[in-house]
């Protein structure tokens, strides 16, 4: 009888443990073709220099926060397997470690799934993300080019972010005080349509980057309030690491950009 209850209980026990992976990792079951690594492993083969680390995302993402000496090759951009099976040449013997933004982010699935396919077969995604290995790994992390000190106050929460979003009726308010300027910060192929209600709209000729290098980086407009947008509500997270560096308080964002808004009103 005591066999069967130690048995039954490890039964349950991995039973529990299989239910709790799936909870924290729920896409992997869509990608059962793509191995992943986790971030303790991660870590002895980077200090080991057994594994390259890959940022998939975008370069705007990389230049906010990325491991230090990782690569990048974005899994958006042309000739992804092209440079990802030239990095595997350059670094023969050495697995491949595709990582992006975390569990509810698949890019990092995608680009092991192509590479795989290309007859890559030593890669591997880190699904935890960024912000695990950030947290985890301060000193191993670059933050806007600097390496991170406090992970609790440099990195942004998603409720502080959120608090910086606003909605549609809400920015349109905001965008009547004189002392307010409204800034597109689409790429010039999202600019099919423009926002009802919004005049005097500031356009970033080249979209997000422009932004930066132009405005934020040298600390113009600070004493007007902000009204940012972009295609979908992503990119302005990014943007807000380098509002906050250059000590912008008077911001805000539209919530769920213009895709947001432009769904909504049956705009096509």
């Amino acid at each position: 009888m005591r066999c069967f209850h130690v048995f039954a209980m490890t039964v349950l026990l991995v039973f529990l443990t299989s239910v709790c992976w799936a909870a924290q990792f729920p896409y992997r079951d869509q990608y059962p073709e793509v191995p992943t690594i986790e971030l303790q492993e991660l870590k002895k083969g980077y200090d080991q220099g057994e594994i390259v680390i890959l940022d998939v995302r975008s370069e705007m993402e990389y230049d906010v926060i990325h491991p230090k000496n990782s690569k990048h090759i974005s899994l958006a951009k042309e000739g992804f397997l092209t440079k990802i099976q030239q990095l595997a040449k350059e670094h023969p013997n050495k697995r491949i470690a595709c990582y992006c933004n975390g569990i509810t982010c698949l890019k990092s699935y995608e680009a092991v799934k192509k590479a795989k396919e290309a007859g890559i077969s030593d890669v591997y995604a880190f699904d935890a993300g960024i912000f695990e290995w950030a947290k985890a790994y301060p000193k191993d992390t670059l933050l806007l080019g600097k390496e991170i000190e406090n992970p609790k106050r440099q990195l942004i929460p998603e409720k502080v972010f959120q608090k910086q979003c606003v909605s549609f009726a809400t920015f349109i308010k905001k965008a009547s005080d004189e002392d307010s300027v409204v800034v597109d910060v689409r790429s010039p192929i999202q600019r099919t349509q423009s926002l009802p209600g919004l005049k005097d709209v500031k356009v970033i000729e080249k979209s997000c980057d422009n932004f930066i290098s132009d405005v934020v980086k040298k600390e113009r407009m600070k004493d007007k309030t902000l009204l940012i947008f972009d295609q979908v509500g992503k990119q302005v997270k990014w943007l807000m690491y380098y509002m906050a560096d250059n000590r912008y308080t008077d911001y805000y964002f539209l919530r769920g950009g213009a895709a947001g808004v432009l769904n909504e009103q049956e705009y096509r």
